[in-house]
């Protein structure tokens, strides 16, 4: 059985523990075994990695972890060791032993180590650290451990390789010197990728022949979060046996994130999921607007097309009332607001609507810089 779950890996929002047991809960519902826990905004998993949990938090993850267990879920406490100032503590094992340790007294078996986003030439020299920090921590978990340590490299895609993974110091220094048998985070051709196919994994493995893990950005939003995607997961032709498994870095919001899982499984309609989600029939003719990054757009060129869709999206506004509205409301106003904005411009009232757009989009500051530059412009 190939895995399939949840990356709890993005940056801006971090779940609360009932959030994450709703996603437990659904991704067993869904035949998922997967849930990757490394939130870029928990301090205790990136910044200040090398200190160990409070009480009252161990305790928490002790609950996740027997309640995933119970699911027949994989969890994987995956810790961030490369953001600290304090230099020494990058490759102090012996903080990566004792947080691990920590984790292991509630009971987590299954670990990794992610050195994505880090701000550092990436060299053979990097390569060889990482390396043997792997390495070394493989060897510590070895015993106690249900499953290799998985790791994401911090060349985690063709584009931060400058699209030739072939020539990169970084991975062939990585791949010299870690054991084999651990799974690699790969994003694929970029880090949201707008597809993945059999024949880039295999050119991947030409350089690093460790497994590899899909961590798949399709669905993210924390690099521009007023976009929202929701729409079927699309271009993935991966057979099992070039993976491990796939992960799904989301949105943090989880009931959206529970209605992606839905979509990335594959056996219901967008239709079908809407209505098991109890979302009104008029967000059926939104749902194109917000499909996929790499969608192509309905074209909207009549004024009357788009007040169809202002009325639309007032009715979903104001009158949808449910806790996945909540979730999606910040990104349904954006959207009814962009259609007046877009509605105005095509009807000749350019200028006052560019600048009561930019007051409503941008602080205080922003805007009145945006509105100036605007004036000088037009004079």
């Amino acid at each position: 059985m190939l895995d399939m779950g949840y990356i709890e890996g993005y940056y801006g929002r971090l779940l609360s523990w009932q959030s994450r047991s709703t996603l437990l809960k659904f991704l067993s519902h869904l035949d998922m075994n997967l849930y990757i826990y490394g939130p870029k905004e928990d301090p205790y998993n990136r910044i200040k990695w090398f200190e160990l949990y409070p009480d009252e938090e161990l305790e928490n993850f002790k609950r996740f972890k027997e309640e995933a267990s119970s699911l027949g879920i994989t969890v994987y406490f995956s810790l961030s060791p490369g953001m600290s100032q304090d230099q020494e503590g990058i490759s102090n094992l012996e903080s990566l032993k004792n947080k691990f340790n920590q984790l292991q007294s509630v009971g987590f078996s299954d670990f990794g180590i992610f050195f994505d986003d880090l701000e550092s030439e990436k060299d053979a020299n990097l390569g060889r650290e990482h390396g043997y920090i792997l390495t070394e921590m493989s060897k510590y978990l070895d015993k106690s451990s249900t499953s290799p340590l998985l790791f994401c490299p911090t060349v985690y895609c063709n584009s931060i390789a400058n699209n030739d993974i072939s020539n990169s110091s970084y991975l062939k220094a990585l791949d010299e010197t870690i054991p084999s048998n651990l799974p690699m985070l790969w994003t694929g051709k970029a880090v949201v990728s707008q597809s993945i196919d059999n024949k880039e994994i295999k050119e991947l493995q030409k350089i690093i022949s460790n497994p590899v893990l899909i961590w798949d950005n399709y669905y993210a939003n924390d690099y521009c979060p007023s976009k929202f995607y929701i729409g079927p997961l699309k271009e993935r032709h991966i057979s099992k046996e070039f993976i491990e498994g796939i992960g799904l870095n989301l949105t943090g919001l989880p009931i959206t994130d529970c209605f992606i899982l839905a979509q990335s499984r594959g056996d219901l309609t967008t239709e079908e999921i809407l209505k098991k989600f109890k979302v009104p029939e008029a967000f059926k003719v939104l749902i194109p607007f917000f499909n996929g990054p790499f969608d192509k757009l309905p074209d909207l060129e009549s004024v009357d097309d788009i007040q169809n869709l202002i009325n639309l999206s007032k009715e979903l506004c104001v009158e949808w009332k449910s806790p996945l509205q909540l979730e999606w409301s910040p990104f349904l106003w954006d959207f009814f607001n962009h259609l007046n904005f877009l509605k105005k411009i095509i009807i000749g009232n350019d200028k006052k609507t560019l600048e009561a757009w930019a007051l409503r989009r941008y602080s205080g500051p922003l805007a009145k810089i945006i509105t100036s530059k605007l004036k000088k412009k037009g004079s």
